[in-house]
């Protein structure tokens, strides 16, 4: 079990490593506002002693930063060197006192009991092999009334792009997108998040949704956009000698659905926030 899990936060690592350059940089930055509406959700306060899970490139470490203040303090965490370097210079162009940012796992936290005001993760706990063990070190380091608060996405999809996974089938026979496996925890459903809180002993559990429309200017912009996160995974499987091939298809669903400002394209998700 240990092994797997090694291999998975391996994989996790690799995956966001190789993107961390180009991640949210181009196109619509939907990470970068679904990050600002999770710290807004959050309510995060001034003097505030933040720690940022899977801070990515900063989505939400900023804003937070922003938030707590001269007398504050915000720590971003991630598996991934690449995301953590790329952060880190970010913090120091903006010449940053009371934000930093380091290479750590998120199962394995390494903070001293009672160390943090709030906890948040954009987008991060669906990926953690061993999510129990995580929210019982996040208990483990928030102060007595502090809360965690995060985000992940609905199980609804724009109905505009049903052909995409159909199309994936197509160049990718007996794909199984592993996010999608019912025999897992339901991140993907208010229920579901509401039970994993409750388990993991938080109260006062709050859970909101949100769907927001992005526009690409055109197919190019779109297609770009899929190279840059967690999708390049699925797209990297396609044998390479087909891949032509299936830009091509995808382009030519894609001006089906194109409309006079652009290709439109909404997601759905979920925010939640739970206080010990």
């Amino acid at each position: 079990m240990e092994d797997k899990s090694k291999e998975i936060k391996k994989g996790i690592a690799d995956l966001f490593n190789k993107v961390s350059v180009v991640f949210d940089g181009s196109g619509p930055r939907f990470f970068a506002y679904f990050g600002k509406r999770l710290v807004e959700f959050a309510n995060i306060k001034k003097g505030e002693k933040v720690l940022d899970v899977a801070s990515g490139k900063g989505a939400s470490l900023f804003l937070a930063a922003e938030k707590v203040g001269e007398d504050g303090k915000v720590i971003g965490i991630d598996i991934a060197v690449g995301m953590v370097n790329e952060t880190n210079l970010e913090i120091q162009l903006r010449c940053l006192k009371n934000a930093k940012i380091m290479v750590m796992d998120a199962e394995k936290l390494e903070f001293t009991r009672e160390a943090f005001d709030h906890i948040l993760c954009g987008f991060g706990v669906f990926f953690f092999p061993n999510y129990k063990v995580a929210l019982d070190e996040f208990m483990r380091v928030l102060k007595h009334g502090g809360r965690f608060s995060f985000s992940t996405f609905l199980r609804v999809k724009d109905e505009k792009f049903i052909w995409l996974d159909a199309l994936v089938e197509k160049y990718l026979p007996g794909f199984v997108d592993k996010d999608e496996e019912e025999d897992g925890p339901e991140f993907d459903t208010e229920d579901g998040l509401y039970k994993i809180l409750n388990e993991a002993n938080f109260k006062n559990i709050r859970i909101v949704s949100e769907e927001k429309t992005f526009t690409y200017k055109d197919e190019r912009e779109w297609w770009d956009k899929l190279w840059t996160h967690g999708y390049i995974r699925v797209l990297e499987m396609i044998p390479e000698d087909k891949m032509e091939d299936f830009k091509r298809e995808v382009f030519e669903k894609l001006r089906q659905i194109k409309e006079s400002e652009g290709i439109c394209a909404t997601m759905f998700v979920l925010y939640a926030c739970g206080e010990k």
